[in-house]
């Protein structure tokens, strides 16, 4: 004889069982309202900053101080001659960097003199060692040797090393546009863009 099914009783037929609670969700993480300033993590890493113009150097809209230096050749050369004319600074003649940055203004030169610019390398490198390095580069420029760094500190702030840098000086003998610490390669072209917007 098969076993019968178990029965519910009336009163608990009509009422089913309770269902199981499913737990609360959790709270969602509030959203950060971001601002017209907030900028992504890249671009801001990667924004070039603009370097200070150190205590001591010329602004821009100074004249040059007056000064009397010489070139390789040993020619005296006044600050005061020096208009409408382009000049870079390097740590030391004859040294890998500072050969590529001469060398390009160099090869670049006629696109600064159609322009109406003449172009001077600046050291504290003696006259001896720019003739020797003139020559053998075949410069079409003077280099100004400038041993106590008068002219260098004007420009740059520093009278105990030159750093790589270039300057425009404007037809008035002032300073017109400045760029300190700069790449051997970028030199030449970076003040070919000012002066042919002048």
């Amino acid at each position: 004889m098969t076993d019968a099914a178990p029965r519910r009783s009336a009163r608990n037929a009509g009422n089913p069982a309770p269902a199981a609670h499913a737990p609360s969700p959790a709270p969602a993480a509030t959203k950060r309202k971001s601002t017209s300033n907030d900028k992504p993590a890249s671009a801001a890493a990667t924004e070039k900053k603009p370097k200070p113009t150190p205590s001591g150097a010329l602004t821009i809209g100074s004249p040059l101080p007056s000064l009397t230096l010489k070139t390789q050749d040993g020619t005296p050369i006044s600050t005061t001659s020096l208009t409408s004319t382009v000049i870079f600074t390097y740590p030391r003649a004859n040294t890998s960097g500072c050969t590529t940055q001469a060398k390009l203004f160099r090869d670049n030169h006629s696109s600064f003199t159609s322009s109406s610019y003449a172009i001077y390398g600046l050291s504290n490198d003696s006259p001896a060692l720019l003739k020797s390095w003139k020559e053998k580069q075949s410069f079409p420029y003077n280099l100004i040797s400038d041993p106590k760094r008068e002219l260098i500190k004007a420009l740059t702030g520093s009278d105990d090393k030159t750093r790589r840098s270039h300057f425009v000086i404007d037809g008035e003998g002032r300073l017109a546009f400045a760029e300190l610490s700069v790449k051997p390669v970028e030199s030449w072209e970076s003040v070919l863009k000012f002066v042919q917007k002048k």
